[in-house]
């Protein structure tokens, strides 16, 4: 699989990510999007890519060029960068969500030297919760979010201090 850029047709590939019950069983309050909503969405990370550069992208499977989720940064809980990610169900527990989110997390501390990246998940989003721990992520704190209990999972840059830049946003 790859990342690439959003399309402006892309939203009809996202479409399952936003509409499918299985794929927002634990995503905010679970209902499906609209097909404007997802539109405004494309449109939107298409906007912030060419304004700040990081941003969730769509994944790709290599073997038919289908999008199958997404994987990378948003900023919903700012001043903390959070990472996340959404696969197609028929490419659950392949190690793929782990596969993409390492490269991502890794991109991140090196391209824009975020001092720190979260996590945040439903707790009984057990899949998502054991990927945030592969990634080395650590239980920092349960929080109430738009009225929906969450954990937040945070791991601290890597590299060296002087290294990171603050001029991220």
């Amino acid at each position: 699989m790859y990342l690439r850029e959003w399309t402006p047709d892309d939203w009809l590939r996202f479409r399952p990510l936003a509409t499918d019950p299985r794929v927002l069983r634990y995503i905010g309050d679970g209902k499906p999007w609209d097909d404007e909503r997802i539109q405004r969405r494309i449109t939107g990370l298409i906007e912030l890519s060419a304004q700040r550069g990081w941003i969730i992208w769509p994944v790709i499977h290599r073997a038919d060029s289908e999008l199958i989720g997404f994987c990378g940064f948003g900023d919903g809980f700012l001043p903390e960068v959070e990472i996340g990610w959404r696969l197609r169900p028929e490419y659950w527990g392949q190690g793929l969500a782990t596969e993409a989110a390492r490269a991502v997390l890794e991109y991140g501390f090196q391209r824009w030297n975020f001092p720190r990246i979260i996590s945040v998940a439903q707790p009984a989003n057990a899949a998502s919760i054991r990927v945030m721990e592969k990634l080395g992520l650590e239980f920092d704190r349960r929080f109430d979010h738009k009225g929906i209990e969450v954990v937040c999972y945070a791991k601290s840059n890597p590299f060296p201090p002087t290294a990171v830049r603050q001029d991220w946003r």
